[in-house]
């Protein structure tokens, strides 16, 4: 074979270049059907451990509320309340002080833990600013909003309307930051509302007050 002569193979320079342009696009689309297919598998497999994360995190509540002494107490508490008010039977006094007691010391333990909370933070507002003005007014406004429209949708009119707003307007308590803190469950949020929550409770609820007086 001489130089420059080209090899004679029986097919046209354009049928092979067609054949090679539908292997390619036949490649392509297998690719794309494989990906599609391995897309489908990957949702599958992420609802599948999105479902097996949610067992897990459902087991794990409740293992932690049967081994909470407050739930027991307070199915013993429900169940004393109705046994006493169907039978009338009164708390011995020995008991009632006792409880009395515990109860004084619990809340004092739990305002005790949330100072120390808040002198391990590295500023005072531990959520940010934004967070706690949020949080603030949740409290604060949403909260007498949802207590009005409910009270009313249930009949309560005149001085009994104005006593639940009012009283939805109060600071929060203590117990939701200590099962936060005892959950690691946004401790900071609960904190900076408790704290702040109650430096401000008192003109926000003589504001309430003197609206709802005047209506």
């Amino acid at each position: 074979m001489r130089p420059g002569e080209r090899v004679v193979t029986g097919f046209p320079a354009d049928a092979g270049q067609d054949a090679l342009a539908k292997l390619e696009s036949g490649s392509t689309e297998e690719e794309r059907k494989d990906a599609k297919d391995g897309g489908g598998a990957g949702g599958q497999q992420a609802a599948a451990s999105a479902g097996v994360m949610m067992r897990l995190i459902v087991t794990m509540v409740w293992r932690r509320l049967i081994r909470n002494p407050n739930t027991y107490a307070s199915v013993v508490g429900l169940t004393w309340s109705l046994i006493s008010f169907r039978f009338h039977v009164a708390m011995p006094a020995l008991v009632k002080n006792s409880i009395s007691i515990l109860s004084d010391a619990g809340l004092g333990m739990a305002m005790f833990s949330l100072g120390l909370f808040m002198a391990v933070q590295p500023k005072i507002i531990a959520c940010g600013n934004k967070v706690a003005a949020v949080t603030m007014a949740i409290r604060f406004l949403f909260g007498p909003a949802v207590m009005a429209a409910t009270s009313a949708a249930v009949g309560l009119r005149g001085t009994l309307l104005r006593v639940a707003i009012v009283q939805a307007a109060l600071p929060q308590g203590i117990v939701p930051f200590v099962f936060a803190k005892e959950y690691n469950l946004h401790a900071a949020v609960l904190c900076t509302g408790v704290i702040f929550g109650m430096l401000i409770a008192l003109p926000i609820a003589l504001v309430y007050y003197i609206i709802l007086g005047l209506l």
